[in-house]
C-alpha cells in the first residue's frame, strides 16, 4: 500500500511539472486602444507618426515591394491590417513596427483614426 501511494505521488508530481514548468510567463499580451471623440486629422495627427514610424528606408516608405503607407489610399486601404499589427504584443513577430515601437498615443491616434474611416481630413 505505501508503495502504491508514493508510485502515485510520484506520477502525480511529474504530472505536475510537466504541466505546469513549461509555460511561458513572459508572454505579453494585445494593446488595447479605447477611442474617444476626439476627431483625428490625416495630416496633423497621422502624418507624422507614419513618417516617423512607418515610412523609413526599408519599410512602408515606396523605395520596396511593401506598402506605401505614405500614399493616404493605400493606407487606408490597409487599415484593418494597420490596426492589427500595431496592436499585437511587442515579442510577437508579426507587430509593427518591426523596429523600435510607436507610443500608447500613437498606437491610439492610428488606431481610432482608421476607426473613423481613414479620412484625408
Amino acid at each position: 500500500m505505501k508503495i502504491r501511494f508514493s508510485i502515485f505521488l510520484f506520477v502525480i508530481t511529474i504530472l505536475f511539472n510537466v504541466l505546469y514548468g513549461c509555460v511561458s510567463h513572459d508572454l505579453a499580451g494585445p494593446f488595447v486602444v479605447e477611442c474617444t471623440e476626439e476627431v483625428l486629422r490625416y495630416e496633423v495627427d497621422i502624418v507624422p507618426i507614419i513618417n516617423a514610424n512607418c515610412a523609413i528606408s526599408g519599410c512602408h516608405d515606396g523605395s520596396n515591394s511593401l506598402p506605401d503607407w505614405t500614399d493616404h489610399e493605400t493606407l487606408a486601404g490597409e487599415g484593418a491590417e494597420v490596426q492589427r499589427r500595431i496592436t499585437l504584443p511587442l515579442n510577437d513577430p508579426a507587430k509593427m513596427p518591426r523596429v523600435g515601437s510607436i507610443t500608447a498615443e500613437e498606437r491610439q491616434k492610428l488606431f481610432c483614426w482608421i476607426e473613423q474611416g481613414a479620412l484625408d481630413n
